[in-house]
């Protein structure tokens, strides 16, 4: 054969080919499952983590934010009783949400917690969150983490076992462990003018070197002096120098903007600090306890001064308001014995007022002597001005004009409105004016800030917008103990003189009701219990103490003690049935008594002492006569008892009281 030849030979590519693809099928297939226990783990790990450790905590979040992305976890507490793991790994998220926070002591005292981990969504380590859990040596700072509060690995190894002095987590100085040196100044560094490497009277800590700082980190070192912050903070954060005693100076940069909660308070020796222009926040009892001598200037920019931040500031004598504050808020100069002038801004004294509120004892224990409340105020809080023993007067707004300023709220739909309230005060608080031994005047002005009425100089008037004074049932104390004579309560809003309201303000003559014998139903229809007792200079106007016929009830003790009282008329309206136990007692000036048809009952010791009433009637309508109710009266007292239907029936066998008076020689019974 001439043609090319051709040899058949056996092929086995196509056998090897289904092997390398069965084998890569099984790799493929392999790769594909681990992959996806990977990411199953992965699905466990980062999603269904927090249903792993939702039986050791207790955790919480903003439910109502109407955007879910703000939405975050704080970590409150892990149960003490679960069976949490030594090495506890924080979730990242639970239900969907990051958790951004570690609670004040959520983690205290857990003992076999040897090592945390922290996700970087965590801001905040509160107060405490680690304390005592004698195990801890472990953990790590997350890069979100914004503060770390005051205290919290205290007593853990891992603090315990530190050496002594600068201890830090990741870029915050945690705290200083051990007593710094006396006479420590705390500098930015050694190019500082305060440093002197000569004299060795002197100890130095340079902290320009750390960035951020915990909550407390010198809290208690009675060894700093002298403080300089360095241009690297801008945040004083919470209980920085707390009870340093012996600090005295203290120079903040101009980058300050915060001063934390209790940053200085109890730094007894603290007389003078060099104020940054661009504060905007003084935090809650910053500067408690401290001793600021003279005038205190807060810079132009701050807008909130936090609750109790001067409070105790004894040697304060004048601080101005700056114009961007718009609440004075609780106990905020309370105790500042010294403090006799406090500067507001012109505006507070005209419908332009921006302060809107003044809290629970801001005042308290001052040496004012003269204040205006601002136009916006609606409530003096309890205690504001009590124990003021310089407060002569206070003036206060009278809108008969309805003016009125604008305030802002979210409706249910997220909304921004426009509300308009009017301006004036509507409330007074329990123990306002408590024991200002010298106050004697409520001094009513109109928007231009000029007194209303000159003739009510010397007297205590309430503006036309008050619709509260004290509360029903609960010892108001309001004007107890002060020198105010003339309490002028001739205002419509008015529905109750609240119980102790002048209690033992020994000057008071006259009260001034309202009364209008048109309409009833308008004015005063209780007067509580003991709210003029004591009062040992009252008389009433002109001599005498007419109960407007408003009034429906009057409470035990009404006018106890008060010796000067010589004529009362009492309501004659048809609901005012009792005269209350000890109403008049120790009214021993007493002679003339009024008293309406319609009382129904006489309490207990309600005339008890009236040791110069001569004469009184006893309307047929009182079918309840309590023990003692004449007891002490003079023996010549004339006691004339209508009587109706056996309405003496059933009296008490004692209502004479024990001091001799007997029904033979005192009592007269006319049938009706």
């Amino acid at each position: 054969m001439n043609g090319p030849e051709f040899v058949v030979v056996p092929q086995q590519k196509n056998k090897t080919s289904k092997r390398r693809k069965i084998i890569a099928i099984i790799s493929i297939s392999l790769s594909l499952l681990v992959l996806i226990g990977g990411a199953y783990a992965s699905l466990i790990y980062y999603v269904l983590l927090d249903y792993v450790t939702m039986p050791y905590i207790t955790f919480s979040y903003r439910s109502d934010l109407a955007d879910e992305s703000q939405i975050t976890v704080t970590i409150d507490k892990v149960n003490h009783e679960s069976d949490y793991p030594a090495r506890f790994r924080i979730p990242r998220k639970l239900m969907g949400y990051p958790v951004t926070a570690i609670g004040p002591s959520a983690f205290a005292g857990l003992e076999r917690i040897e090592e945390v981990i922290i996700p970087d969504s965590v801001e905040l380590i509160g107060e405490y969150a680690f304390a005592n859990c004698s195990s801890l040596r472990k953990f790590n700072s997350p890069t979100g983490i914004r503060r770390i509060g005051t205290d919290a690995f205290l007593n853990t190894p891992f603090l315990l076992e530190s050496p002594d002095g600068p201890i830090e987590i990741g870029p915050f100085l945690y705290t200083y462990k051990g007593d710094m040196p006396e006479n420590t100044y705390i500098l930015v560094d050694d190019k500082s003018e305060a440093y002197d490497p000569d004299n060795k009277d002197f100890n130095y800590f340079f902290i320009g070197e750390y960035s951020r700082f915990s909550d407390g980190v010198f809290m208690n070192q009675d060894g700093i002096v002298y403080v300089e912050i360095p241009s690297s903070v801008e945040e004083i954060p919470n209980q920085l120098f707390k009870n340093c005693q012996n600090l005295a100076e203290v120079h903040l940069n101009d980058s300050v903007t915060i001063i934390g909660n209790e940053a200085f308070s109890g730094a007894t020796s603290l007389l003078e600090i060099e104020w940054s222009e661009f504060v905007v926040s003084v935090g809650d009892y910053a500067f408690k306890d401290t001793n600021f001598t003279g005038e205190v200037s807060l810079g132009i920019n701050l807008v909130e001064i936090g609750e109790g931040a001067f409070q105790n500031s004894k040697e304060m004598t004048k601080i101005t308001i700056p114009a961007g504050v718009t609440t004075i808020k609780n106990y905020v100069f309370d105790g500042c014995e010294n403090l006799s002038e406090i500067i507001l801004e012109d505006r507070e004294f005209s419908t332009d007022s921006k302060i809107t509120a003044i809290g629970t004892a801001a005042f308290r224990g001052t040496a004012i002597s003269e204040f205006t409340i601002p136009f916006s105020v609606r409530s003096l809080q309890d205690n504001t001005f009590e124990n003021c023993p310089n407060l002569t007067s206070v003036f206060i707004y009278n809108n008969i004009e309805g003016t009125e300023r604008i305030e802002y709220s979210t409706d249910e739909e997220g909304q921004m409105v426009e509300n308009f309230v009017k301006h004036g005060l509507t409330k007074i608080g329990l123990n306002a004016f408590n024991n200002s031994s010298a106050f004697k005047e409520l001094v009513l002005v109109d928007q231009n800030n000029q007194v209303e009425n000159a003739t009510l100089r010397n007297v205590v008037s309430m503006p036309v917008t008050l619709t509260q004074l004290g509360e029903q049932r609960r010892k108001s104390n309001i004007f107890s103990g002060t020198a105010a004579e003339v309490l002028n309560l001739n205002i419509k809003g008015l529905s109750f003189v609240a119980n102790s309201l002048a209690e033992n303000a020994t000057s008071l003559r006259e009260i001034l009701f309202y009364n209008n014998p048109a309409d009833e139903s308008e004015g005063i229809k209780t007067i509580n219990a003991n709210a003029f007792s004591g009062c040992t200079s009252l008389v009433g106007v002109n001599g005498e103490m007419v109960i407007p016929n408003s009034v429906e009830t009057m409470g035990a003790n009404v006018f106890m003690g008060c010796s000067s009282l010589t004529s009362v008329t009492l309501p004659s309206n048809a609901k005012y049935l009792t005269i209350d136990t000890g109403t008049f007692k120790d009214c021993s000036s007493l002679t003339e008594i009024t008293i309406g048809g319609n009382i129904v009952a006489i309490k207990e010791r309600s005339f008890e002492n009236c040791t110069s009433l001569t004469a009184i009637t006893i309307p047929s309508s009182v079918k309840t006569m309590g023990a003692n109710v004449f007891n002490g009266c003079d023996n010549s007292l004339q006691i004339t008892v209508m009587t109706h239907n056996d309405n003496t029936a059933n009296w008490n066998s004692q209502w004479l009281g024990t001091s001799g008076l007997t029904v033979e020689a005192n009592v007269t019974y006319v049938p009706e």
